[in-house]
Order: C-alpha cells, then structure tokens, then sequence
C-alpha cells in the first residue's frame, strides 16, 4: 500500500509539473474563471463582428490632373460652452462658443489625381459622419465635405471633385527671398480697410467692408481674405483680392451667417488650407468653407494675459500670439488638444496689441499694431519680442493685421519624383510620396485578447493589449511600395501565459512581399523564411511580431523603442494597389503560450495555415464551429480604433464602459464610440489609467 501510495504521489507530482510546463515562468496563475458574467448576457445580432471601424472605398473624380486630396475624419460633435474675454475696446464679453472634439478632423490619408481619378481604401471609424475632403492644387487650397456616411460599412462612397475650383496662385519669379517684401493689409472696427507699405509705410484706403471687424486673415495662395463681423451673430465673411488689378477687393460673400462666435484673433494657415481663431485661452480650428468648428484647442497656464492681441503662423510653421500681456511663442502638443505658450517678452509692453503678423523674410519679422486712433505698427523680433516703431502715413486705427506676399518662392522636387517638396512627405526618397496612416500620425489603435479560447474567458479584455499603427507609403501613382507597422505592447499582464502575436494578410500571397524585418522572435516554435522574413509554410504572408509577450511586463506610459515599441518594416515585391492589401488592423493574432496551432483571431477572421481552429474541447467549449465567435455571437478579441484604456484584472468589461452593452446589442448602431471618455462613458475605477 506504501508502495502503491508512493507511485501516486509521483505520479501526481509528474502531472502538476507537465500540466504546469504550458505556462511561462511567472510566479502567478490564473484565477479561477468566475462562472458568469454580464457579458456572457448579451444578445448581440448574428451578423455583429464588434468592429470600431468599416472599409470605406472613396472613388474621386477630378479632372484637374495632379490634383492632391488630403483626407479627414469628421464627427461633427461639439457642445456650446459659456466663456467670458475682454475685446479689443476693453469691454468684458460673454459668448455662447463652440467646443469641438478634437479628433474632429484627423488626417487619415492622401491621394493624388491621376487619369482624372483617384480612389483609396481607408478604414474609418464608425462613429464618423463624413469626411472633409481638401484638394490642393497650383499650390491652393479648397475644402468640401463629402456627403454622410452610413455606419454600415464596407461601403463605396463617391465625390465629384470638378466642383471644387482653386483658383491658379499668382507666379512670380523670386530673385532673393531674403529681401521678399508684403504687403500689410489692416481692418477696424469702423469696417476701415486700407493696405500698409512696411518699406516706406505708405497707405492706401480701400473699399470698406461689409461691417466693422476685429479679425482678418489672408489666404494669399487664393488671393482672398477672412473676416468676422463685429457684433452678433458674428457673420464670416470671404473677400476675393485681384492681384493683376491692384489688389482690388470684391464684395463679401457670406459663409457662415451665425458663425456663433466672435473677438480679437484670426490666422489662416496657408500651409493647411484650415482658418484658426482664438479668444481667452482657446483655439478653434475652422474649415473656411462654412465656418465649422473642426477641433479646439486649450493653451496652458503660460499666458500671463489672456485678453485683446492675435495668433499668426510663420511661414517656418511656427506659431505666435500677442496678448495684452506681450508675445508668445506656442506649441501645438502632437496627438492632443493641449497647446504651450512661450512667452518671449521679458515685461508686459507699453502698448495693448490688438494685431500680428508674421512676414516671409528668410529671417522673419513680425507685426504688431496697438489699439489707439491713430494706430502705429511695431516691428518685432522673434526671439525676444524687441520692438520698434513705425507709424503708418493716415490717422486710422488697426484692430487687426495680416499680409500678402510679393513674391514666392518656387517649390522644387529634390528627389525628382514628381511629387513637389512642399507635399512629399519623403522628399528624399523618390521611390515613395505620400502616406496613408491608420488610425493616425500620432495615436493608436488597440488590440484586446482574452487568451483562454475557445473556453470562457473573464471578459476583462486585458490578456493582451497591443497597440498599432500603420502607415502605407505610397508612389505617385498611388501605389503601396512600403508599409510600416508600429506595435505598442501595452499590457501583458492580464495572463500569466507568455503568449505570441502576429498579423496574417488574408488578401495578398507570401511572392508579393519581398521583405519583412523588426520582428521580436526569441524561440524556436516560431520559423522564419530567412529569405523573406515571413513565418515559413503559410499559404497566404504572415508576419510574427513577437513571440513571448512576457518579456514586456515591465509597462510604460508611452511607446519605448528600446523595449516594448516594435516597427515592422514590410516592402512588397512590386507596387500595389492599397485595396488590394486590405485595411487594417488586418487579421491581427494572438499565439497561446508556445502552442502555435492555439491562435485566437478576431471575429469571423481566418486561422492560419499552422493553426486550427477546431480545438478538441471535451467541456466548456464555446466556439464549436471555429469562428471565433461563441454561439450567441461574442468574441475572445476586439480592436477598437483608438487607444484602449484596458480593464483592471477580472473585471468585466460592462463594468467599465458603460455603453459597451447597448453598443454591442445595437450591433453597432448605438454608441460607436463607446470607448471614448465622455461624460458618463467610462468609471474611471474599474478602468487601467
């Protein structure tokens, strides 16, 4: 019996060791699976896949051949918030003021007109509306919207871009552009507009305008100008200047009758297309085409005075404001709303600015006029806010300035590609022009896994969260030559599995890439094609990102490029249509702790040729028919088009975001943007910060 005992126990020890050998080396198991959940609950339709985001296939016909497209997301969500500034006269206002998501206008592609079209596959948040559409042309800009998009997606959507007219710049050939003049163009509050000589400060008055202002801004490159009328309801109105007939001003058309809001500054980033006003410590970012608030802006604590003064944008890309408190330089912070302030004068001046420009001398200068009648113009320096004084030839007041160039500066092509420097955003490299970026420049999108597949998971979604971003670098004939994906290993330890992730493009085959490189691979379960790159014998090109998760336990708040950053640089055999390679995030999946047929895919996505998707589950299997989905339609994994704040562990998902249910019940219908921290959209406890 002793005997008999003693093999037992040797055998037992034997089982827990082998049973144990699955795990990678970390001191903690899993908890045991608790036996309900509210997700397990919901009643989801059959068709449902959990998707953030849907294929939208934008067909573009233009005859302007050469023509740029650049593309933008528009929620059109904003709410209407009460703040209170001091204007130019020194009077306290209070104003009704638009305050926009600002994710509102996210650049998500760019496409070239070719043969009088251009079509791009772009994977668009469900929750967006439309897509603001900015074509560029003989160096201008004009925007348009395109019509609604329904969140049913994939779906073919089609803009007519012969509508949209950019009138030819003016040319002129620059002899030095160190000695590039402007002209300086001044409105009041009268409706006063005249025009100033800075070389001999000569004036000249013209026509006055629809109503008194304090705002004007330039488009010089479509020889018009902005301007928003004085009192409610703050009309904004365009004005077409004639170059070849002595700047002569048309009459106003109306682009927006209540734009809503009003006060002391205006710009007109040439090198964007997009207006930008500012009052107090807000900035809003405008589409000029009908006023539309497409993002807001906060400025932090560094201005001293927040009243009176202007924004400009130098010709650098730097930006400016004068306040009542002097100059400031500000920083647009990437990937957020929040903006920095610099200031650059050392005391508040003597003199309250109302304006600013920013001149196109090599080494620039800026403008700054005060609110006294008559006005004078100072002449700044960029670095310290020293200043002179220039006083204008007439006894009129400026409320604000702007400026128009005499002469430009001819845009080359380094690389000879074709593609113009000022738009190529690999003015180096004539292989490759323009990108494409999904989600966007700067965020993330993430990956969510519940590793326990096909069994019941805890639903807390944090096994495994990486997160992605890829660029397609495209030729000027729109065709993918590289791609570059970016992984953010932002979790590991929802799972004491030492799981791998990779990528499998369903819709391409392994000739078509000719080169794979910055995986992480560390063990030998996983074969390379040395060759390529690629995962050896798959049919359709997998690539393997990493293999052992468990070495990125150690989590930072950002991306780490020595540690849990990983950029995977793939280049295809020959250039190819982005259409033809899919959306991303692909068909992205996890590998279960070194058993490489365990792979768990997103919903409805298919295994590779090294994994099965019909696990011998003798209990507690869930996804008999390997479509990942349960049988009442849930998933082990879900990607969500922005960065995912991931559940604390074991906790359901329901219990952090409060409109997933309604989301996922809807079929995606209600709350598309379920993920997002609105008011009452999340509790904060339950969620990873």
């Amino acid at each position: 019996m002793r005997n008999l005992l003693y093999h037992f126990s040797v055998i037992l020890l034997i089982s827990i060791l082998f049973a144990c050998s699955r795990s990678a080396s970390i001191d903690e198991q899993p908890d045991p699976i608790p036996v309900e959940t509210g997700f397990l609950n919901l009643e989801v339709p059959n068709d449902f896949e959990f998707k953030t985001t849907g294929d939208v296939m934008l067909e573009i016909t233009d005859s302007d051949e050469g023509a740029y497209y650049y593309i933008y997301t528009f929620e059109d969500e904003s709410h209407s918030e009460e703040i209170t500034y001091v204007d130019d006269e020194g009077n306290e206002v209070t104003d009704a003021i638009e305050i926009a998501d600002h994710l509102n206008s996210v650049k998500i592609g760019m496409v070239r007109v070719v043969g009088g079209k251009a079509s791009l596959n772009i994977s668009v948040p469900t929750n967006v509306k439309c897509l603001l559409l900015q074509k560029r042309f003989n160096k201008a800009f004009v925007n348009a919207f395109t019509d609604d998009i329904p969140s049913q997606r994939p779906l073919s959507l089609s803009f007519n871009g012969n509508d949209l007219q950019v009138k030819t710049r003016m040319t002129s050939n620059t002899k030095n552009t160190s000695l590039a003049s402007d002209i300086l163009w001044c409105v009041n509050g009268s409706g006063q507009l005249f025009t100033v000589n800075p070389d001999d400060m000569t004036a000249v008055r013209k026509p006055d305008l629809a109503e008194g202002t304090w705002t004007v801004a330039m488009d010089y490159q479509n020889h018009q100008f902005y301007t928003i009328g004085r009192n409610k309801p703050y009309k904004l109105y365009r004005y077409d200047v004639d170059p070849e007939n002595d700047y002569a001003v048309s009459e106003p058309t109306i682009i927006n009758s209540d734009l809503g809001f009003g006060g002391p500054r205006l710009e007109y980033a040439n090198d964007e297309g997009f207006l930008y006003f500012s009052n107090k410590d807000y900035i809003y970012k405008l589409n000029p085409a009908d006023g539309s608030v497409l993002e807001t802006f906060n400025i932090d604590n560094g201005l001293n005075n927040t009243s009176g003064g202007d924004i400009a944008k130098g010709e650098d890309g730097s930006w400016y404001m004068s306040t009542f408190g002097g100059l400031y330089a500000l920083t647009f912070n990437e990937g957020s709303n929040e903006v920095n302030a610099v200031r650059k004068s050392a005391d508040n001046l003597p003199f309250t600015p109302t304006s600013l420009c920013i001149d196109t001398k090599t080494t620039p200068d800026i403008w700054v006029a005060d609110n006294f009648t008559p006005s004078s113009l100072y002449v700044m320096d960029t670095q310290t806010g020293g200043y002179e004084t220039r006083d204008p030839d007439n006894e009129l007041g400026i409320n604000d300035l702007t400026k128009t160039p005499l002469e430009y500066e001819n845009v080359g092509d380094s690389d000879n590609d074709g593609c113009p420097d000022d738009i190529d955003q690999y003015p180096n490299d004539p292989e490759i022009c323009l990108n494409t970026v999904t989600p966007t420049k700067y965020g993330w999108g993430s990956l969510a896994f519940e590793d326990m597949w096909p069994s019941k998971g805890d639903y807390d979604f944090n096994d495994l969260v990486v997160n992605y971003r890829y660029t397609m670098m495209l030729n000027i004939d729109n065709k993918a030559v590289k791609m570059e994906a970016k992984f953010w290993v932002r979790h590991v330890k929802g799972a004491s599995f030492n799981n791998g992730f990779g990528i499998q493009f369903d819709n391409l085959l392994p000739s078509q890439i000719e080169s794979v490189s910055g995986y992480d691979i560390r063990s030998d379960y996983i074969q390379i094609d040395q060759a390529t790159g690629l995962e050896a014998n798959q049919g359709k090109p997998v690539v393997i990102v990493f293999d052992q998760s468990q070495n990125y336990r150690d989590e930072t708040s950002e991306a780490d490029p020595e540690y849990n950053e990983i950029t995977i640089s793939i280049r295809f055999t020959n250039p190819i249509a982005p259409e033809e390679i899919g959306s991303s995030p692909f068909n992205p999946f996890l590998i279960v702790n070194g058993d490489r047929k365990h792979e768990i895919h997103l919903p409805n996505q298919a295994v590779t040729s090294l994994g099965n998707n019909k696990l011998e589950e003798s209990t507690n299997n869930l996804d008999p028919d390997g479509d990942y989905r349960s049988e009442n339609g849930l998933p082990w994994a879900i990607a969500i088009v922005h960065e995912f704040k991931f559940m604390k562990e074991k906790v359901d998902i329901l219990e952090g975001y409060n409109h997933f249910s309604t989301w996922a019940e809807s079929g995606g219908e209600l709350y598309p943007d379920w993920y997002k921290d609105n008011a009452g959209y999340r509790n904060n406890d339950k969620i990873n910060r």
